[in-house]
């Protein structure tokens, strides 16, 4: 029902004069997909982080102590990522149909707040996984 009204075939007047709409249409898709790769790559790389620490836990076993807090760090970035991960894709959609909608009214204003939270969020992540990498031996060794 809803293709059908959205999507009409049109006379050679109106196809030319929707070109640059369809254009706006689909770089908005676009930009979506390049969302939507985007929130994959931070789920991996979080689901990567998180595998890391089951060699955290086998170096514990292997040398029987009792607690790490590398193991938990490690742990819990995994997760912290995975879950941008899952909002950032959510957003996207959000974002995609909302854009969607104002290029069909005609009243499309670029949004910069999810633009710059997101920025914000990945440095402050990325300042957290420099020191965690830059100083994972002295984490390690605090842990024993």
């Amino acid at each position: 029902m809803i293709f059908s009204t959205r999507h009409k075939r049109l006379s050679k007047e109106e196809a030319q004069s929707h070109v640059g709409n369809r254009r706006t249409h689909l770089a908005n898709e676009r930009t979506f997909l390049a969302w939507i790769r985007t929130s994959i790559s931070i789920m991996a790389f979080g689901f990567v982080v998180e595998k890391f620490s089951l060699f955290l836990w086998v170096d514990k076993k292997m040398a029987k102590t009792p607690y790490s807090s590398a193991l938990e760090i490690s742990n819990l970035l995994g997760v912290v990522f995975i879950g941008l991960g899952v909002i950032m894709s959510v957003l996207a959609m959000v974002r995609f149909v909302k854009i969607e909608k104002e290029i069909e009214t005609n009243t499309f204003k670029p949004p910069i707040v999810l633009d710059i939270m997101c920025g914000l969020i990945f440095l402050i992540l990325s300042i957290l996984i420099f020191y965690y990498i830059f100083n994972w031996h002295n984490i390690l060794l605090l842990a024993r």
